[in-house]
């Protein structure tokens, strides 16, 4: 009786988790660059490394906070995930506007170190420095062997970026956007942020620089986010997470009334 207490709760906690990721979706779908997130789950001993019916596993229980819960019957986030896979490409006619044609990410320096993202939203401030929507400084490199820098022209005049990442002013190349791209699957690279930017996961790890860039002026990508399938989702989760708080209520009346009994028939 209390195990299928704690596997229902343990479903109400997991469909809380993942609510607040179709829900973060769901909120960037108009998100330049976005990248949709997702969860996995698995149950307890497997969350641990543990083997279902191995001594380990006994002893941990017997050991543990649950020990009367059966071993396979609680679901633990296992991993979130982010699907990196490009978005569509949407044109706006803004010089200042970048979409990578491929893998990569732009470089942008924020008091927190520099980050990566796919939005390529650039605007120019007064003060002549190129930045993110988000006012996070884009980076570029003077000359292939230099080393990254905030990129900074004459805010007077006018500027243009190339297909091949150079921003050009008065027909001087100034700055080659810095692009950088990692081997293999960007899970195992990166790890989100916030504000639409990722960073390193090994803080040794630098990826590499992406010499010859393709990229689209005057488009931006958009969110990978679809809102039919997260709409879906959310559907889906609030269904489940009905039907786990109904069979925590069921199944607490239920204990209740049994002692209630219990207690009466004691007296």
């Amino acid at each position: 009786m209390v195990s299928s207490l704690y596997t229902a709760a343990s479903g109400m906690i997991a469909e809380e988790r993942r609510l607040d990721v179709v829900s973060n979706n769901l909120a960037n779908i108009d998100t330049p660059g976005f990248k949709r997130e997702g969860i996995t789950f698995s149950n307890y001993l497997y969350y641990y490394g543990l083997v279902p019916g191995s001594a380990q596993s006994s002893q941990y229980f017997s050991e543990g906070s649950l020990p009367f819960v059966s071993q396979n019957s609680i679901a633990f986030p296992d991993e979130h995930y982010f699907d990196f896979s490009a978005g569509s490409l949407k044109p706006t006619d803004n010089p200042l506007d970048v979409a990578i044609d491929g893998r990569g990410f732009f470089v942008v320096r924020t008091p927190y170190g520099d980050m990566f993202t796919r939005n390529g939203s650039f605007k120019l401030g007064t003060d002549g420095v190129l930045r993110t929507s988000n006012g996070y400084e884009v980076l570029g490199r003077v000359t292939p062997n230099s080393p990254p820098e905030p990129i900074v022209v004459n805010p007077n005049q006018p500027l243009e970026i190339t297909a091949d990442g150079w921003v050009v002013q008065n027909g001087n190349r100034i700055f080659k956007l810095e692009i950088r791209d990692f081997n293999g699957d960007y899970n195992k690279s990166l790890e989100a942020f916030g504000y639409n930017l990722f960073r390193f996961k090994d803080p040794n790890s630098k990826g590499f620089l992406v010499d010859n860039p393709s990229l689209l002026v005057g488009y931006v990508e958009t969110s990978n986010a679809d809102v039919v399938r997260e709409m879906v989702s959310l559907v889906n989760c609030l269904r489940h997470y009905e039907a786990c708080q109904k069979a925590v209520q069921v199944t607490f009346e239920d204990v209740t009334g049994r002692t209630v009994n219990d207690v009466g028939a004691v007296g």
